[in-house]
């Protein structure tokens, strides 16, 4: 059966994602289809021929007692998208079997990749330049041993590292600005959370880190964007940073503010001294800055 351009849109979002439920599917894809039928219809083609695998261990639904499939791109997935764009770089998608522990917290970084991308499809002004999770490889130009990801080790003895779920670059106004993302799922405290994040992400401060995962950044500081599972959960860790090192970095946001309206000109940030703000000063908006 010949593959189609739906099939290669859904395929495309698997290599964009690399983990994916059906439903994240349909969103990204735009297929509005309330029973779903379609788009099951299109990820068993894809599934038949090769291009996707799904993951034999379903993902727990936030929210409700389900659970469901998570489906991932293969590498014949990526050589039939270079083939079908013409562009070698898909030949570097990411089609390692995942890691079953790490499904859940992908699953809900991906949800909230989604919301960021769709507010910045909304508006004109803000760009979004690049976004890199903690599983891929930065310089995909170069050879195995010169690659690396997000994941930095910034001190062998004592040991220290920064591991950010993801990063993202954001441009305005001829300036663009490093985001890290830390999506919280409420699993660890938040005094513990501020005793094993802080150190790291101020030593990668200190050592201008970020401009190596995004060297076009021209802001010499980045945000932690801490998205969280509630206003409460916040707030505690305002209070946790503001008696460690660069509380200033930190960003705080309860999940539920999160939306593609809210997220760039609302005040849905908390920041460590307690104020609340938005992460675009809304006015004047031609001339808006980044917290």
């Amino acid at each position: 059966m010949p593959v189609t351009e739906t099939d290669v849109r859904l395929l495309e979002a698997a290599a964009r994602y690399y983990v994916l439920t059906r439903e994240q599917i349909a969103r990204l894809c735009q297929l509005n289809h309330a029973s779903g039928r379609s788009t099951r219809k299109h990820l068993s083609k894809l599934l038949q021929g090769g291009y996707l695998q799904r993951h034999n261990v379903p993902v727990a639904l936030p929210g409700s007692h389900g659970a469901a499939p998570v489906y991932y791109p293969t590498k014949a997935g990526a050589e039939l998208l270079a083939s079908w764009f013409d562009d070698e770089r898909y030949l570097a998608t990411m089609t390692r079997h995942p890691r079953a522990d790490r499904l859940s917290h992908w699953i809900e970084l991906n949800n909230t990749r989604i919301v960021i991308e769709h507010a910045l499809a909304r508006q004109t002004e803000i760009k979004l330049e690049n976004w890199i999770s903690e599983y891929e490889t930065i310089n995909k130009d170069a050879t195995e041993p010169e690659r690396f990801t997000l994941q930095t080790t910034l001190c062998e003895v004592p040991p220290l590292s920064c591991s950010p779920d993801a990063g993202l670059l954001l441009s305005m106004s001829g300036q663009s600005k490093v985001y890290y993302v830390e999506r919280d799922r409420g699993t660890s405290s938040p005094h513990q959370i501020a005793a094993r994040k802080t150190r790291g992400y101020a030593e990668l401060a200190r050592q201008q880190g970020h401009v190596r995962h995004f060297p076009n950044a021209t802001v010499p500081t980045f945000s932690v964007l801490f998205i969280t599972t509630s206003a409460y959960r916040c707030n505690q860790l305002a209070k946790e940073l503001r008696k460690r090192e660069s509380p200033e970095l930190w960003l705080m946001v309860d999940h539920h503010d999160l939306t593609p309206e809210s997220f760039l000109y609302e005040p849905i940030i908390l920041k460590s001294d307690g104020q609340r703000a938005s992460l675009v000063r809304p006015e004047p908006r031609n001339a808006g800055a980044a917290t």
